[in-house]
């Protein structure tokens, strides 16, 4: 049955038709908003949403662009100039004041807290692809969204997580489709579909690359509190979860499929903090073999759950504050681990900075389970030199198992992180027994051309634990230690032009420089490179 509607919705709106376009007057018949608004207060006063946002969703940052944001979950920024990121008026004051700012950029990490509220604006002039799908009322008090992404990604790569004898080359393709009905403010349904595929590969296709016609999301949300203290919701179905920068919880955007969970939550939308309390089961991404498409199932033996708060008004802070636990009840190593964790991150005039650490604990097997994490980062807008460039350097560490066999095991879990945003774009690295020294420098020559060179210098945590890749599989390991901690540098290059609002090529190359480690374990390790292009548009 699942099939047969998401089926029906992709072939609706295939025949709406699709293309690439520049921005279009507003329709004169543009719906209004409904109900009262969900004040989403982590970001600029005015932007409303009219269900409640994931407490731990970090803000776009103060100005810049996010850590690995070419790559990233978040979209293409509009083809002008937004307040957030350079001045709207380089001809002068008047030209300002002529012209109507464009709106701010709707697609989210997740697609069902995209916000079209421009569009409620009856003075709005702007209306980009895919827009008059958007806040359209069906009947009163009644408002449907349709919408979604298709992206096509090239990929180049000959690095040390697969096959070292051969280079894989493939073409990855994705469509995302998703439809949102909103009922006077009290409830919601939101569905989203998926289509990846992979195709022309010398390798075997990995879990990741593909998943035919199957749910992303498919939930609703019931408004069970409102009143003047704060609101409290209850969602229930399949959902993704992404909080804060995505270090342990996140959709994984890079890869062609996305994570997702089943499960229920309940949202706390106050004055001064936003509180997510869930329960769910990870949907495995072990089921998409062989093209398969049967509708995927979450896995019984798993569970995933906790607690996740923002403090949200701060005026150029963010506060987070979590309680997660994941356990695997059988398999290979039956394991549960508790993580309590936070983040802070802010800004004072050209400043820039970031902090998280968690403490991880419970059980791995018949073993103890201790370990934990950090990242420190700071940054600094260069505010008077040209092309408005923003230097970060940040170190983040995750601990190892220090002596294998000691009762203890140290390994931290890195949960459902995704390493690619920050950890280096070659997936060569997760988040667990890992030391990242990184320093990276963004650049926008114009408002739609993005350049970001990153350069990371890696060590093992603990030189007899394993190094671990993106998706928490050991690749490489010497038991005894004696091939090192040193694992190598890794250069990133991208390149981003958004040629339409809604519309952007990305152009991308990676190179590893082994170290020791790498060359004195079995395999060894030459030099390795990885480029793609990538092409998205968003409807």
């Amino acid at each position: 049955m699942f099939k047969h509607a998401f089926r029906l919705l992709c072939a609706l709106f295939t025949a709406a038709g699709i293309a690439v376009g520049n921005e279009l007057p507003a329709p004169a018949n543009q719906q209004s908003g409904i109900g009262d608004a969900v004040w989403r207060g982590e970001e600029a006063a005015g932007r409303a949403s009219q269900f409640p946002i994931p407490a731990g969703v970090a803000p776009e940052p103060y100005g810049e662009e996010p850590a690995g944001s070419p790559i990233s979950s978040a979209p293409a920024a509009p083809s002008q100039p937004e307040s957030e990121t350079m001045p709207t008026d380089p001809a002068g004051v008047g030209a300002a004041q002529s012209a109507p700012k464009p709106p701010a950029n709707p697609y989210k990490g997740v697609f069902y807290d995209n916000d079209f509220s421009y569009l409620d604006d009856p003075a709005n002039e702007y209306c980009y692809l895919g827009d008059f799908m958007k806040r359209r009322g069906l009947w009163d008090s009644v408002m449907f969204d349709v919408g979604g992404e298709y992206r096509l990604r090239q990929n180049n790569q000959h690095v040390p997580t697969r096959d070292d004898t051969r280079h894989d080359h493939f073409l990855l393709q994705r469509t995302r489709i998703y439809g949102d009905l909103h009922v006077d403010g009290w409830f919601r349904t939101y569905i989203e579909a998926i289509d990846a595929t992979s195709a022309w590969e010398n390798l075997v296709p990995r879990l990741t690359d593909e998943n035919r016609f199957d749910a992303l999301n498919l939930f609703g949300d019931l408004r069970i509190v409102d009143n003047d203290r704060g609101d409290l919701w209850l969602r229930g179905g399949r959902q993704e979860l992404l909080y804060g920068n995505e270090r342990l919880i996140s959709p994984k955007d890079w890869i062609n499929t996305r994570q997702t969970f089943d499960g229920v939550k309940l949202l706390w939308r106050g004055e001064r903090w936003n509180m997510d309390a869930f329960w769910t089961r990870p949907v495995p991404q072990s089921q998409h073999v062989n093209n398969d498409r049967n509708f995927d199932h979450p896995d019984p033996n798993q569970e995933f759950y906790g607690l996740y708060m923002t403090r949200k008004d701060w005026k150029e802070h963010t506060l987070d504050l979590y309680y997660l636990r994941l356990a695997q009840y059988n398999g290979l190593i039956p394991f549960q681990n508790h993580t309590l964790g936070s983040r802070y991150e802010g800004k004072h005039e050209a400043w820039l900075w970031e902090v998280e650490g968690g403490y991880q604990f419970g059980e791995y097997g018949i073993l103890d389970h201790s370990a934990g994490f950090y990242v420190l980062g700071a940054g600094r807008k260069l505010v008077n030199l040209a092309w408005n460039p923003v230097l970060w350097v940040y170190y983040q560490w995750a601990s190892g198992d220090r002596e294998p066999g000691d009762g203890i095991h140290g390994t931290f879990n890195q949960l459902f992180r995704t390493p690619h945003k920050d950890l280096g774009w070659m997936d060569m690295v997760g988040g667990q027994n890992i030391e990242d020294l990184n320093f990276r420098l963004t650049v926008t020559p114009q408002p739609e051309w993005t350049f970001i060179l990153w350069w990371h210098i890696y060590h093992l945590q603990q030189a007899r634990d394993a190094l671990y890749d993106a998706s928490g599989t050991a690749i490489r390991q010497d038991s005894t230690g004696a091939a090192g901690r040193d694992v190598g540098s890794e250069a990133d290059l991208a390149l981003r032009w958004t040629f339409r609002p809604r519309a952007d090529v990305l152009f991308g190359y990676s190179h590893l420089f082994p170290g020791r480690f790498l060359l004195d374990t079995p395999g060894g390790a030459s030099g390795r490179d990885f480029y793609y292009t990538q092409f998205s548009l968003r409807f």
